[in-house]
């Protein structure tokens, strides 16, 4: 039985579960993948290259309808970021070295769930796979806000990973866990003990190989397709410590 891995972010206006979505991205990858330059299926070297969805979303219709949040300081926290992030979440970017000169269309919600749930199942086509595992960072945001937003635009028989929990799986955690497991094991000669991890979470990414450049730097963070391949490439590298 073949597993396609798929990591899902949103970029929202709120941290609750009703937030309003700015972007929806997600991004496919293998995680038997021997190759860390395969496992976006093909020498991908950049978040366009790579088998991805997004869409940047309409927030007027969500606004005047009255169903989703915004919050003020989830919009002063936007306003401190730089221009380049800015723009990642409010066009339909593929390419974060590409500069646009106008801003795109954007998207209704229910259009954009249902593009997402299309491209889920073509993908799922295309790899003979039997199954699939949704990836979020953490599955106290993503999940609840795509659960939501497809109950009230009324796409809740689509999204079948915004609907029951066996396809969730969090990054965060899977890194935490194999990085800890493998700072643990007898013949490890690292510097570091899992108590350090535990002391420090953030530990964990730093032992890990780290993203190429050619993928974008810091500027790039909170586009939601940039997010996607960051958290993918990181998940990868920490499940392949247990294989080593």
């Amino acid at each position: 039985m073949r597993i396609l891995d798929i990591t899902l972010d949103l970029e929202t206006c709120s941290t609750s579960s009703h937030a309003a979505i700015m972007q929806i991205a997600a991004v496919a990858w293998d995680r038997f993948s021997k190759d860390d330059k395969q496992m976006f299926f093909g020498n991908v070297t950049k978040p366009c290259e790579a088998e991805h969805f997004v869409r940047s979303i309409d927030l007027n219709s969500q606004f005047v309808e009255g169903l989703f949040d915004f919050d003020q300081r989830t919009s002063e926290w936007w306003g401190r970021q730089k221009r380049e992030a800015k723009l990642a979440v409010s066009d339909n970017i593929t390419d974060p070295n590409a500069v646009p000169t106008e801003l795109c269309s954007q998207t209704l919600l229910n259009d954009a769930l249902a593009g997402l749930d299309e491209w889920v199942r073509n993908a799922l086509r295309e790899h003979d796979a039997d199954n699939f595992c949704i990836w979020c960072q953490g599955t106290d945001f993503d999940i609840p806000i795509l659960r939501y937003a497809a109950d009230q635009t009324r796409c809740n028989k689509l999204l079948p990973m915004a609907l029951h929990h066996k396809y969730f799986r969090d990054c965060r955690t899977a890194i935490y866990e194999c990085v800890g497991a493998w700072l643990a094991r007898d013949d490890n000669k690292q510097a570091y003990t899992k108590l350090d991890l535990l002391n420090d979470p953030t530990l964990a990414y730093k032992l890990l190989p780290q993203l190429p450049d050619t993928f974008g730097g810091k500027e790039n963070a909170h586009g939601a397709l940039y997010d996607c391949i960051r958290s993918s490439w990181f998940t990868w590298q920490a499940l392949r410590l247990l294989l080593l």
